[in-house]
């Protein structure tokens, strides 16, 4: 097979983020590689490669780059992205020797390609001194100062091969002097940063100007606006940067990283408010982008929204005070702010989401709160935990715990509270829908009232998202506790691949005591109780095979199975 029908396959296989396929695709190239003296056109194998680096499966594109290159069947821009894949899985030795290398066989400008891919060494030199200096965190050596000089200058060099084209080398050489003054540090033989900012911003306003500017410039320009203690307009900048339509989970990455590793922005800077939410939202909503949600930071960031919106107000009264909201008015739009009320909605829905456990030191699984009346009319605003039967369970057969045994946490609420279930009131077993309702005792439900009084219990969809071949995959969204331990938002390979009533499946990476989380529908609303996953789970709707999913059962199959089992209660006699 020829390596553009590898590439082809790739692509399809990463259409719905299926990482098995793309694992194995690119593991029986490597196999051919290994096996066959085939010649292969190398413009299709840097498809691959650059497919791989998009994605973010920097693993896999240092396995088969590593094959490219023993096997004599790589180029110079292959070489540049295996580096790419060891810097980014910290391979940072290894990255250098090669980079190094291949920055002096291409000094000679005048062949082929040589000046892209010696510029691309000097960027990529340059981000392996920088993330040195940057894990190392300590300013005060000598070495580590040493260092920051060191990727300064390969950022400098690259920019002064042409300063009016690589504007990408030149806002590194302003973040890092940033960065060094905000060390206590301060570098000769460099440029004014703030001033190498204005030049960075009006060369992109001119590209702009002409439409010939991309997402890297969109994404340069907001860190030139940060250099220069323009938030609003880092936020114009960065809206249209991650509304280009092919900006990929890469670029997306590399950027949230440089914000938040050499800037330093959090959520209490103006900046870091205003651009932080909108990078993460857009990083998470790529394939191969993803990300888990501190429960330290959930309280702050549900009331993020509402800040947000206070300063787009304010923006929208002062868009005409300057040149630069003026020629970037067509790139602000509304959806920048869906994004922020998507971002924390995502962080509002962990709020509800408990730790079980026998003390609590350790998870054995994960529940949730819904208000009684979401399941049964009955039980009106009384609000009752939901999680599986082989979690929680009365039944020895289910090995679970029992209701006395389980202690209940609410770690992104108050992790030091505990809470204990008073019974269960209507349980299914594994074999049918694995769930387990319980209720609380009148004290215990008082308190949890209290500490849930700013927290929205769920909204339970009554449909399931519409699975369409044709258009982009629907996501699905997982909250629970992975091995027992802290909280994580699950935000990778979230694909939904069917559903059958009562069940729900999808790629969304779980793990044990991830069991009782639950299901979300893009719109965060409650879908369904996560139960299983199997690397062979039976295909549904009598599809033939299998495949490697997890599933969940739909929230209206235990309403429904719920609401008989309390109408064949009331109509028994005492009862």
């Amino acid at each position: 097979m020829e390596p553009a029908a590898y590439y082809v396959q790739i692509k399809k296989a990463l259409k719905t983020y299926d990482l098995k396929a793309v694992d194995k695709i690119c593991n029986d190239l490597v196999m051919v590689l290994y096996k066959t003296d085939d010649v292969f056109d190398i413009a299709d194998l840097e498809k691959i490669i650059q497919e791989l680096r998009d994605n973010r499966l920097f693993a896999l594109l240092q396995h088969v780059g590593n094959a490219l290159i023993q096997t004599e069947r790589s180029s110079n821009r292959i070489k540049s992205q295996y580096a790419q894949a060891l810097i980014d899985q910290n391979n940072l030795i290894s990255a250098i020797s090669i980079l190094k290398d291949l920055e002096f066989e291409t000094q000679d400008y005048a062949i082929g390609s040589n000046q892209s891919i010696n510029l691309e060494c000097k960027g990529l030199l340059g981000r392996v001194y920088k993330q040195v200096y940057v894990n190392a965190d300590n300013p005060k050596k000598l070495q580590n100062q040493n260092f920051l000089k060191t990727a300064i200058q390969y950022y400098y060099d690259g920019y002064l091969v042409n300063p009016n084209e690589n504007t990408y080398h030149a806002i590194n050489v302003v973040s890092l002097l940033t960065r060094a003054k905000a060390d206590g540090l301060n570098f000769a033989g460099f440029p004014d940063e703030h001033a190498l900012a204005e030049d960075i911003l009006t060369i992109i306003e001119a590209q702009y100007d002409s439409q010939n500017a991309n997402a890297w410039d969109f994404s340069t320009a907001a860190e030139a606006c940060i250099a220069l203690n323009k938030p609003q307009d880092a936020l114009e900048w960065m809206s249209g940067y991650v509304r280009m339509p092919y900006v990929t989970s890469f670029q997306l990455g590399s950027s949230l990283r440089q914000l938040e590793q050499v800037w330093r922005l959090t959520l209490d800077s103006e900046a870091g408010l205003l651009l932080l939410p909108l990078l993460r939202s857009k990083f998470v909503e790529k394939e191969g982008g993803s990300m888990i949600i501190d429960a330290a930071n959930l309280m702050n960031q549900k009331n993020e929204a509402k800040n947000i919106l206070q300063k787009y107000k304010e923006f929208k009264k002062n868009t005409q005070s300057s040149k630069s909201n003026i020629h970037l008015e067509k790139v602000f739009g509304e959806d920048s702010f869906r994004t922020y009320r998507w971002y924390a909605k995502g962080s509002d829905r962990c709020l509800a989401v408990a730790r079980l456990g026998r003390d609590s030191s350790k998870g054995f699984g994960t529940g949730f709160l819904l208000k009684g009346k979401a399941l049964h009319e009955s039980l009106g605003d009384e609000l009752v935990l939901l999680t599986n039967a082989h979690v929680i369970s009365n039944d020895p057969a289910e090995k679970a715990l029992r209701p006395e045994e389980a202690v209940v946490i609410f770690e992104a609420l108050d992790r030091d509270k505990e809470f204990k279930p008073l019974e269960i009131i209507w349980s299914s077993p594994s074999t049918a829908l694995d769930v387990s309702i319980l209720r609380f005792s009148p004290a215990e439900q008082q308190r949890l009232k209290k500490l849930t009084r700013k927290v929205e219990i769920y909204p339970v969809s009554q449909y399931l998202p519409v699975i369409d071949p044709e258009s982009d995959s629907q996501r699905i969204y997982i909250i629970g506790h992975p091995f027992g331990g802290t909280l994580q938002l699950s935000f990778q390979d979230n694909i939904l691949l069917d559903h059958e009533d009562p069940k729900i499946h999808y790629r969304t990476p779980t793990e044990g005591g991830s069991s009782g989380s639950p299901v979300f529908n893009q719109q965060w609303d409650l879908i369904g109780l996560h139960h299983a996953g199997s690397s062979e789970m039976r295909c549904l709707n009598n599809k033939p095979g299998e495949y490697e999913a997890n599933e969940g059962i739909w929230i209206e199959s235990i309403k429904r199975a719920f609401s008989k089992f309390l109408e064949t209660r009331a109509d028994q006699p005492n009862n």
